[in-house]
């Protein structure tokens, strides 16, 4: 009896760790520790590292240098504060999304919804917007949506 329960609860261990090992690395959740790892950076003001995760499609919009400068500005500017916490929707899976109108669709993507909330000199401010995660070679790199906008800005 008592050798049974052992191997009952030894069983029922072996269980839970890997549901838990599944659920730690299901892509989603590699993709929601990417986006985190992303806008930690950008709260840190830390661009350069912004810049690196980005998908090279995103990277062909513009060099590195511009981005730097270019977001620190935009947040001065438009909310006059580099200082903003955040949070994410639901991690969701989609497939054969494009980042572009003439862009070839990408088989896989995940998209979170990022709220961004500014407390500037300007009042409360909030920023909301997809972003979409791919993994390329075991690295998760991140997209915005230009379908809807100017796909040369």
């Amino acid at each position: 009896m008592r050798k049974g329960i052992i191997v009952l609860v030894s069983l029922i261990s072996i269980i839970v760790l890997a549901i838990f090992l599944l659920i730690k690395s299901s892509p989603e959740k590699q993709a929601e520790e990417a986006a985190e790892e992303f806008f930690t950076y950008e709260q840190e003001g830390a661009f350069a590292n912004s810049w690196d995760m980005f998908h090279p499609f995103i990277k062909n919009k513009f060099t590195k240098e511009t981005y730097i400068q270019g977001r620190s500005e935009a947040m001065m500017t438009f909310f006059g504060e580099l200082d903003f916490t955040y949070s994410f929707g639901d991690v969701e899976k989609i497939t054969d999304w494009s980042p572009g109108k003439d862009e070839d669709p990408i088989p896989t993507a995940y998209r979170i919804t990022v709220s961004q909330q500014f407390a500037g000199k300007y009042g409360n401010s909030s920023l909301v917007q997809d972003i979409y995660l791919v993994n390329i070679e075991g690295e998760w790199k991140i997209l915005w949506d230009y379908k809807n906008g100017d796909e040369d800005s």
